[in-house]
């Protein structure tokens, strides 16, 4: 399991949604395009690129009982979401 994904083709709108769903779940996301995520132990990269519409996430840090798989099987589903696909 990669400890980086990108997620091309997500529009401004679909980042804005991505960081009010985050926000909801007590989680604060990084003011402007690019920053770090911690939450639960589980620390994140995240860049967004919007000349390119690609969002690259990076596990920088997690618990060792947590799977990777796991940390990605929410983020893949809250960014399909807001990205309506």
């Amino acid at each position: 399991m990669a400890d980086q994904k990108e997620y091309p083709g997500i529009q401004r709108s679909a980042l804005d949604c991505l960081k009010k769903d985050l926000q909801s779940m007590g989680i604060t996301p990084p003011e402007g395009d690019s920053g770090t995520i911690e939450y639960q132990g589980v620390k994140l990269a995240i860049a967004y690129g919007s000349a390119d519409e690609k969002l690259t996430i990076q596990i920088l840090d997690k618990p060792a009982f947590l799977p990777e798989s796991l940390v990605w099987q929410l983020l893949d589903g809250r960014i399909q979401k807001c990205a309506g696909a």
